[in-house]
Formats: structure tokens, sequence, C-alpha cells
């Protein structure tokens, strides 16, 4: 194998389509799969003609490149193929696989966004990073949370193309995310960030990178750890709503002081849509930081917020195991008499 895969790569410099075209009929399937690779951006009909025919090939990584370009994607055999590719495939047939796949145009299938997730937590960084450039492609509303995870990633490269992928996606659900992203501590993110909400248009997309006393809270929020710090208290403390999404990605500050007092603006605000930020702080490395995130969760009257408390009953601090038993029951009971009076 390793004798012929330089001729393909050869053959596609010199943009040989001939020579490519006759290693498509080769007894090796890895050299049929790399001369279909080298050709799927053809647009000669006659070489697509040709190309088509692979789509009956013997070998279930040919057929399903083929498949996806020229024939059914839906077909649950197809299906299967693609997701053993993303399973067990080389880097390189994962990421040509999904290079391939981004050019069917918007979908809301959910089998191919299950595949998409599968890459998105492959362990090579570049599979993960082609997955989430596949999920703005194909504009997969399914993929959102998967991409708001990737905003907390330690790499820049994953949060700029997790923050692209959002505008391509777009809708109401990328905004909030997206406006966490103006105050990230990566330019080139939150460059990304503007031109997302810009390319989005929604009124509160565009008040997100025009009104000047928001931008003045994103700027502070780009600032020293003692300015982080103040301006989330002040989010709290004048209960700007609008900025829910800094105290979000404040969440996950470097900085510890900045993080609780994160955690203590957003149980001012009530703002459900913290709750998961809330969560992970939940397993933050200081037990105060823990304390904090209970004591934000019991003021947000939300189930998910009780779910999450009762996961810190079991917390190893017994101040955070008591704080969480007593805002348990409450906001339990809370729950209950809402319930009753429905």
């Amino acid at each position: 194998m390793a004798l012929f895969t330089p001729n393909v790569d050869k053959l596609r410099e010199n943009n040989d389509v001939k020579g490519l075209l006759q290693l498509t009929k080769h007894r090796k399937a890895e050299v049929r799969l790399n001369a279909l690779l080298a050709l799927v951006k053809i647009r000669d009909q006659s070489v697509i003609e040709d190309l088509k025919k692979l789509i009956h090939d013997p070998d279930p990584r040919v057929r399903t490149i083929a498949t996806i370009k020229f024939g059914n994607i839906k077909d649950p055999v197809i299906i299967e193929n693609l997701r053993q590719i993303i399973i067990s495939g080389s880097q390189r047939d994962k990421i040509e696989a999904l290079r391939v796949l981004s050019e069917i145009g918007p979908t809301d299938d959910i089998e191919i966004s299950k595949i998409l997730y599968l890459a998105f937590k492959d362990k090579k960084m570049m599979v993960s990073i082609e997955a989430i450039r596949t999920m703005g492609y194909l504009k997969d509303k399914y993929a959102i949370p998967h991409l708001v995870e990737a905003l907390d990633s330690k790499h820049y490269q994953i949060r700029v193309e997790a923050t692209r992928a959002l505008g391509m996606i777009g809708g109401d659900q990328a905004v909030s995310p997206l406006i966490g992203c103006l105050v990230d501590n990566n330019a080139e993110v939150r460059k990304t960030a503007h031109d997302a909400l810009k390319k989005i248009g929604t009124d509160r997309a565009l008040k997100a990178i025009t009104d000047a006393p928001f931008m003045l809270l994103v700027k502070r929020m780009t600032e020293g750890g003692a300015q982080r710090e103040e301006t989330v208290k002040q989010i709290g403390q004048f209960k700007i709503k609008e900025a829910a999404p800094l105290l979000i990605k404040a969440c996950n500050d470097e900085f510890k002081s900045v993080r609780m007092a994160a955690a203590r603006s957003i149980g001012i605000l009530r703002e459900k849509s913290a709750v998961n930020a809330l969560v992970k702080l939940l397993d933050d490395p200081y037990y105060d930081v823990r304390l904090e995130a209970v004591r934000a969760l019991e003021k947000i009257f939300d189930p998910q917020a009780l779910k999450a408390i009762e996961k810190a009953m079991s917390d190893s601090n017994k101040n955070v195991r008591d704080e969480a038993r007593v805002a348990y029951y409450s906001l339990k009971s809370r729950l209950e008499r809402a319930q009753e009076t429905d």
C-alpha cells in the first residue's frame, strides 16, 4: 500500500485526472478510496459519471464516500458505514469524509448529527476541528449544545471554530453564547464572535456589538482580574439581565474571585440560562466557589437547579453539603407549592 499512496498524491498535485480515474479501479481499496477523495471536487460530468459507479464498490468506505457525494445519504447502510469511518478510520479518512459530508448542504438529519458528535469527541484535535466546521456548514441545530461546550476548550483554535460554526447556524440559541465570546481572552475568538453576531443580524445580536453601555461592559471584561470581578459584581448589583452571557463566560474565569462573583450575580438575576454554568462550578477545586454555586442555584426557580443542588449534597466539603441540604429542601418546597397552585 505504501508504494501506491504517494502515486495518488503525486497525481493529485499534477492534476492527472485520467491517472486518478484509473486508480479508482485498483485492486486495493485504500488506493481506490484515496483516488476518489482526490477527485470528489471535479466538475467534469464524464468524470462524475465514472465516479458514481463507486457507489457499488465492494469496499464500504469507498461506497460511503461515493454515496455521500453522488447518492442517497439517508440510506441506513451508508449512515452505518460513515459511522464506522469516524469510529475506526485513520485521521485522514475521517477528515476527508467530513469534508465530503460538509458539501451536502444544510440538513436536520439526527443520524448525521450523531455522527458529527462522534467526530467532535475524537481524540485527535484536527478531527474535532473538522467536525465543528462541518456542523457549521450543515447548519446542524442539534450541534449547538456541543458547540457551546467547545467554547470552554483550552485550545483557542477549537473556540474560534466553534464560534464561527455558531454564527453559521444562527438562531436565538446561538446568540447568548456568542455574546459571551466577546469577552474571550483570545483576540481571534472575540473578532470571530463579533462577525458571527453581525452575520446573525437579529436585534439582540446587533445590540451586543453596537450598544455603547453594553460594549463598555464587554471592554471591562477583557481587562485585568480585579476589573473583571468588579464588572461582574456590578452586573448583579444593577440587575443588567442582558449581560447574563458575560456572567456565564465568567464562570470559567481563571481567577477564583471572578468565578465566585459571577455565581453571586447569577443568583441575583435568577438567570435560568446559567444553570449549566453553575453545575460546572459544582466541580470547582475550591469549596467556597462550590458554595456560591449552590447558593445561586437555590435562587433559580427551575427543576434543573434542584437536580444540581442534589448532587452537591454529597460534596466532599461539609460546608457545601450543609448548604446544599438546606437549599435543596427550600427550593423543593417552593417548586411543589407552585405545582399545587397550577
